[in-house]
């Protein structure tokens, strides 16, 4: 596990990274049944996790598995619900991706909490509700003539951010069972389109999975 302090001397050297040690204001996306969740999370200096739900209410704080860093990579895993999280501490805020046997979302950190009003069973005012995410022109991304002509099939995971105007901006792959899927999932994620919104949330996390397959001789995709 890597210590506070090595964090600050990475800092001081000038290496990009986020500090994970504190109270951070999550939100948890991408469970089919769980939805959007809003999720305090509290990393301790000597590696212990708790989480708490981000509304207003007298909250319990739940101890999760303790958290691990080995460079860049952050990890910790929930008991609860079998999901490990996952991130790079490289990124401007903390966040990643999280995973199970069979499922795959992410988590996005916005903003550090005020530890001080947090206390066991104390409350905190309540965190708006995030503007669902409403598909306005999903795209669909076209099979490598490369991959036809070698049989290949395959399936592309990635992650992202959509800014008020319905945009996708900052896409991550995070699963990729060849290259040659790369580029046209991420040609079809820039024709891609979600519905905007006027106020609240400046961007709005989400996923999206695309299954090529020969069969058909084009790709599915999913949300």
């Amino acid at each position: 596990m890597l210590a506070v302090s090595d964090a600050a001397e990475a800092n001081r050297r000038g290496a990009p990274r986020v500090d994970p040690v504190g109270t951070w204001r999550c939100v948890v996306y991408g469970h089919p049944s769980l939805g959007d969740e809003r999720r305090l999370f509290r990393f301790g200096d000597d590696g212990s996790v708790a989480t708490a739900p981000a509304v207003e209410t007298a909250r319990s704080w739940v101890p999760l598995a303790s958290w691990q860093a080995d460079k860049h990579a952050f990890t910790f895993n929930d008991p609860r619900t079998g999901r490990r999280f996952e991130a790079d501490l490289r990124r401007k805020t903390l966040g990643g991706t999280w995973r199970t046997a069979s499922l795959l979302g992410g988590w996005w950190c916005d903003a550090i909490a005020d530890d001080g009003a947090l206390a066991e069973g104390e409350a905190i005012r309540a965190v708006a509700p995030m503007p669902p995410l409403i598909p306005e022109r999903m795209a669909t991304p076209y099979y490598p003539r490369q991959a036809i002509r070698e049989a290949k099939q395959g399936r592309v995971v990635t992650c992202f951010f959509v800014d008020a105007e319905g945009l996708i901006v900052n896409p991550q792959i995070v699963e990729l069972s060849d290259e040659v899927f790369r580029a046209p999932t991420l040609e079809a994620l820039e024709r891609s389109r979600y519905r905007s919104w006027t106020a609240g949330v400046e961007s709005r996390p989400g996923c999206r999975s695309f299954i090529y397959r020969l069969d058909a001789a084009n790709s599915d995709s999913s949300n």
